[in-house]
């Protein structure tokens, strides 16, 4: 047995949002050295502040797609998404064209919701382990 549970989904989903977190601190990175740039005229650009994008460089801050594409921008870099599907739930089958068609059909997409319009139908959620923070799971106890 390893030092973390293997086949745990659990675990697998939080070493997920851990791994996207690590790639898009990593991505920063790489854009602001080959921008030439500094930390403090990334700041600027964006109107953040110092200590924001260096959380961001970090991977302390939990960034938005949005904000990451902006960062990017700003240093003269384009965000490209791509996911990679175990090889188990890969299909080999071609795409129906027919059902491909009839959904990017327009007719399905005439009403146009604002963002915040959109947002306001969803809450974020309550759960406690939503409101719990991540660093009290990794406290220690000292006993005496």
């Amino acid at each position: 047995m390893g030092l973390f549970p293997t086949n745990d989904p659990h675990h697998e989903a939080v070493y997920a949002k851990e791994a996207a977190m690590v790639d898009a601190s990593e991505l920063i990175a790489r854009a602001l050295e080959a921008s030439g740039l500094s930390r403090a005229e990334l700041a600027r650009v964006l109107k953040v502040s110092r200590s924001e994008v260096t959380e961001r460089l970090r991977g302390n801050r939990n960034i938005t797609v949005r904000n990451l594409a902006a960062t990017l921008h700003a240093l003269g870099a384009e965000l490209q998404l791509g996911a990679r599907m175990p090889a188990a739930e890969q299909s080999s089958a071609p795409v129906d064209l027919a059902k491909y068609a009839a959904w990017k059909s327009p007719a399905l997409h005439t009403t146009h919701v604002s963002e915040r319009a959109a947002a306001s139908r969803y809450r974020r959620p309550t759960a406690p382990e939503y409101n719990t923070p991540v660093r009290s799971e990794f406290k220690r106890k000292v006993s005496a």
